[in-house]
């Protein structure tokens, strides 16, 4: 509904016949041409987001498939992209290899669109850099206002304290550079997470002050996602149908197994103390028993369901209030549970991570299936195998009444097996 200024035209010029068909979708007629220009505009004014794009006098941000259009049953094939900013703008994404590119070659569409691009006037970026695993990590900031160079430093310290601490868990990721981009301050608040990059907006400015910069949380999920989601992968996600929301039923792993992994390394890269993740994991616990809609509706089912919750539009009022636990949350408890359980059954040889192990083998491991990726994406199945292989016990039961049921779980008993204990406060619960 942005594109607007749609035409075709002949290589000499002349204006080619085109009609649209629905809402994404233009057929062009080329008559004799044997090929032909498509032009057109976006209108792109929308705040900070992994979703849409925006351009205004601050700068230029994109995310592909809100702006890129492509050739029907041509996604696999190679593309190129010239960008052509104002003077002295600097150009970043994941695919930046020296100062001032500006032409980048894609090896399919998929991965055009897979990389979110800032284009800003000098002086309002800071970049900066760090190596890790032999691999160069470069964290892009634009922060409205001022920042102090001890913010500066220790933010970026922060940020790849992140990403040793998770590359030390499940192996550094197959690339040679990977890029955050940290939009800080300004209006709009998302993650989103790609190949080579993570676009990251927080409306929250710095302040030297705060225990934990904002930006630092939302980089250790985002980053765990360079494993699961972008190549650990549900079936469903990738290669992708454009035209239309995807319904699939693995959310609660690519995105609850990610929150849970993300606060967890937020302690375990030593950036947090045990009480902040106590309160972190409380939290969870408190709205996995407390929730109305966690009675109403399965992991598998709040996975499926994204595309009523995760950005949509509110026009029409809903009761999701009362009948809807998002997948985060859901997720992230079960992922909660899994863990102690795991580490309590195994003596503390085995956990999550275990099993997540079992996922990447299985999948990210296995023949490539599709143009898309090395590897084939995730079903349930495979989660509920790569779980049980480190219980040491078929787990098809367990799945069958607390992922796709709506049972609660027993975080009380959990607990206890790593000594712990739940305590329900009036207003906010705690864990001692």
């Amino acid at each position: 509904r942005n594109v607007q200024d749609f035409s075709a035209a002949a290589p000499d010029g002349k204006p080619q016949r085109w009609e649209k068909t629905n809402g994404s979708r233009w057929i062009v007629y080329p008559r004799t041409a044997r090929s032909v220009k498509i032009s057109y505009r976006v209108f792109a004014n929308a705040p900070m987001s992994g979703t849409f794009s925006v351009l205004d006098t601050v700068h230029a941000n994109w995310n592909g498939p809100s702006v890129f259009m492509y050739v029907d049953g041509q996604k696999q094939n190679p593309v190129t992209l010239s960008v052509v900013p104002p003077t002295d703008w600097t150009v970043i994404n994941g695919d930046v290899t020296k100062p001032g590119q500006k032409f980048f070659h894609f090896s399919t569409y998929d991965q055009l669109v897979d990389t979110p691009t800032e284009v800003a006037p000098p002086g309002t970026l800071l970049l900066e850099s760090f190596v890790v695993d032999g691999k160069q990590y470069r964290v892009m900031i634009h922060h409205d206002g001022e920042v102090s160079d001890s913010a500066r430093h220790r933010f970026v310290r922060d940020v790849e304290s992140i990403v040793r601490y998770e590359n030390s868990v499940f192996g550094a990721p197959p690339l040679d550079q990977y890029t955050f981009l940290f939009h800080l301050g300004f209006k709009g608040w998302d993650g989103m997470e790609h190949l080579t990059s993570t676009q990251i907006a927080v409306p929250t400015k710095w302040s030297d002050a705060a225990k934990l910069l904002p930006g630092v949380e939302e980089a250790a999920h985002e980053y765990f996602h360079v494993w699961n989601v972008k190549r650990v992968r549900p079936s469903a996600l990738g290669p992708f149908d454009y035209t239309r929301e995807v319904y699939q039923p693995s959310l609660w792993v690519a995105e609850g197994w990610t929150q849970y992994f993300g606060l967890a390394a937020l302690r375990r890269s030593g950036l947090e103390d045990n009480e902040a993740f106590y309160r972190r994991m409380a939290g969870v616990i408190q709205e996995n028993l407390t929730a109305p809609g966690r009675k109403e509706t399965s992991a598998r089912m709040s996975s499926f369901h994204a595309p009523f919750w995760d950005g949509a539009s509110d026009a029409q009022p809903s009761n999701l209030a009362n009948t809807y636990l998002d997948y985060y949350t859901k997720g992230a408890g079960i992922a909660m549970y899994l863990d102690l359980m795991i580490r309590n059954g195994s003596n503390n040889a085995k956990s999550l991570n275990d099993a997540f192990a079992n996922l990447k083998k299985a999948t990210w491991d296995a023949p490539r299936a599709t143009y898309y990726l090395q590897g084939r994406g995730y079903t349930e199945s495979d989660v509920e195998r790569a779980v049980g292989a480190a219980a040491g016990s078929n787990m098809s039961p367990w799945f069958d009444r607390f992922v796709g049921g709506t049972e609660d779980l027993d975080f009380d008993t959990a607990l206890g097996w790593a000594g712990l204990r739940l305590r329900r406060d009036e207003e906010h619960w705690r864990i001692e």
